[in-house]
């Protein structure tokens, strides 16, 4: 069966008929050999060179051994470079498993609390060629993001954060590489919207038409999207809502499926891993429904917390109502007396404000 697969060129067939064949007789040269075309023909090197090297430890030099060594000889240079990239592939894995590992003990350590947003905006690929989902998920990552980036240590007792400003009434956004934990917030406000030294200057910003943002004229919040209390713990999260991560497991197979669905992994990992997140959002979906009907009975704009430019983001982060969606803190700047901010007021709650060291 594996032999005609491979004449009518049904590389996926053959490759699953030639492991079958192998299962009942792992001396069978030929099934090696069939094995290791498929492989070739299906692109996956790696795998190429293992069913090789098999076949050859099977046949001990005997009958059925020169075909795979001419194909050995053949895809030797192909074979060897995936490889390569495998174990960079697997050193880089590792590395980035180990500095998820830091980051979430640096977090349990301090009261930190991380969550996530489903890495997909669909569960179909009709629906993802949807316009309309597409301007859903424009929506969404224009808000939270996933940068690819972790917080990293700078010494024993502090570590660096991505962050990301927010500016609604202008739809703009600051992404901030590094934010140490004992700056204020206010420092990194003052490097970007300086202050005017004479009423006649203008900022910086060439979307700042009314000379608005300066950082004493700058508001701050972040959004509340833990709104659960120990009555209602269980309570279902809407699909399009940050999720809290509760384990250092969920952490990682987090982070590792943003960095797949990125490519670092290659292509085959990525669809793999765009259909576990799809059906991690149906089934959201899904119990989302069965509780409230329909995917627009949603929950109303999420509560905020004020924050004083002179706190520091540890004392943000620290805070009982921070959950840090995708590894990112982000923050909602307003000038104070824009009418989108004065709108924003009317539509959301500021249920508390944080001052400079009280963290409540």
């Amino acid at each position: 069966a594996a032999m005609a697969h491979l004449q009518l060129r049904n590389w996926g067939y053959a490759r699953d008929h030639s492991l079958t064949a192998l299962e009942y007789n792992d001396k069978n040269i030929k099934s090696w050999y069939r094995l290791s075309k498929a492989y070739k023909e299906l692109g996956d090197w790696v795998a190429c060179g293992d069913a090789i090297h098999n076949g050859l430890e099977a046949a001990d030099g005997g009958a059925g051994s020169d075909e795979l060594k001419r194909l050995e000889r053949t895809l030797n240079s192909k074979i060897r470079t995936a490889k390569l990239q495998k174990q960079k592939r697997e050193r880089a894995r590792a590395e980035r498993v180990s500095n998820v590992k830091k980051v979430w003990k640096w977090c349990n350590e301090n009261s930190i609390q991380l969550g996530r947003l489903p890495l997909v905006a669909s569960v179909t690929d009709e629906e993802e060629n949807d316009a309309h989902s597409e301007i859903q998920e424009n929506r969404w990552h224009h808000h939270h993001p996933h940068t690819g980036k972790l917080p990293t240590q700078i010494n024993e007792n502090e570590f660096s954060w991505p962050v990301m400003f927010v500016y609604p009434a202008s739809g703009q956004s600051d992404f901030i590489e590094y934010f140490s934990e004992s700056e204020m917030i206010a420092l990194r406000m003052a490097e970007i919207f300086p202050e005017l030294e004479d009423e006649k200057d203008e900022t910086t910003m060439p979307w700042d038409y009314n000379n608005e943002y300066t950082c004493s004229n700058l508001v701050v919040y972040f959004e509340v999207h833990d709104v659960r209390g120990p009555d209602n713990i269980d309570l279902v999260i809407h699909p399009e809502f940050v999720e809290k991560l509760e384990s250092q497991g969920e952490a990682i197979r987090f982070f590792e499926a943003s960095r797949a669905l990125k490519g670092d992994e290659g292509p085959d990992m990525a669809s793999l891993v765009r259909a576990v997140e799809r059906k991690k959002l149906h089934q959201q979906r899904k119990v989302w429904k069965k509780n409230h009907g329909s995917l627009w009975s949603r929950p109303g704009p999420c509560p905020l917390i004020q924050v004083h430019p002179a706190t520091t983001l540890k004392d943000v982060l620290k805070h009982k109502s921070m959950v840090v969606p995708n590894f990112l803190p982000t923050f909602l700047l307003f000038p104070f007396d824009h009418p989108a901010h004065q709108k924003f007021l009317k539509e959301r709650q500021i249920i508390g404000v944080i001052q400079p060291n009280s963290v409540v």
